[in-house]
């Protein structure tokens, strides 16, 4: 009996898709594995995969992730036969107007990483401002990447804001709560312990924070440091305050609280 293997695969794939490839393997029944290269001389020396063995055949699926002219390896470990199948033609991705421009995400880490020039993306020329027509790299569902424009990606956002939630914060433990951008901005406060205070941490605030709170903790909850709608110092049993910070003109920060 001869120790052999052969292998068979097609003549031309596309970046970032899987193929089929199947052979023969002598002695039936040894294990084959399989690999990609770039060259049919010698056995490569890289990462090998199991194909699956049934008796003297075995079948497998690989997927190449850069264009060029590749070959799939076919190894019995065991025999140490060995078999290259004839050369896979692989296109570069193609363009397309309406889904964009795909490209393998090895392609796209090469991109990252530096290009053929030597450079990484901290050295790379200042973008313009940002325009509807700009375009960021996404995968979807697989590993190929499309160039995808701001404007959709924007729409897409604009589609899941009716359904965002604002964030609950509890406050369970009485104390003082220091409001910043970090753990309240954009937040629901709901205030369950009693001996709670609201006082800003102006230093870690900025113009435009906003938070909302809901005093369920069946006592008034004091407000320090804040300017409010009507000159009272707490937010009462079972009430509601809006709190926003803001600059007015030629002054420093000031937070509101809306009672």
């Amino acid at each position: 009996m001869t120790d052999a293997v052969t292998i068979i695969a097609p003549a031309v794939a596309s970046v970032g898709v899987a193929f089929a490839v199947n052979g023969t393997v002598e002695p039936a029944g040894d294990a084959v594995q399989l690999q990609l290269d770039t060259q049919d001389i010698s056995l490569p020396s890289g990462a090998w995969v199991a194909a699956t063995t049934a008796a003297a055949t075995f079948a497998g699926a690989v997927e190449i992730v850069a264009p060029g002219v590749w070959y799939v390896w076919a190894y019995d470990p065991i025999t140490g036969a060995s078999a290259a199948s004839s050369a896979i033609a692989v296109a570069a991705p193609f363009v397309n107007a309406v889904e964009g421009v795909p490209v393998s995400t090895s392609v796209a880490a090469s991109l990252l990483g530096g290009s053929a020039a030597g450079e990484t993306p901290d050295e790379l020329t200042a973008a313009a401002a940002a325009t509807d027509t700009d375009t960021a790299l996404v995968a979807q569902g697989g590993k190929v990447l499309f160039a995808q424009a701001f404007s959709a990606i924007w729409t897409w956002v604009q589609g899941h804001l009716p359904g965002y939630l604002l964030p609950q914060v509890t406050i369970a433990v009485a104390g003082t709560v220091q409001l910043d951008n970090s753990a309240h901005n954009q937040r629901l406060l709901l205030i369950t312990a009693t001996g709670v205070t609201i006082a800003p941490l102006v230093s870690s605030m900025g113009p435009g924070f906003v938070c909302d709170v809901i005093n369920a903790s069946g006592s008034t909850v004091a407000l320090s440091g804040l300017v409010t709608n009507n000159g009272s110092g707490t937010i009462a049993a079972g009430g509601i305050a809006r709190i926003l910070a803001a600059t007015p003109p030629g002054g420093s920060l000031t937070v509101y609280a809306h009672l």
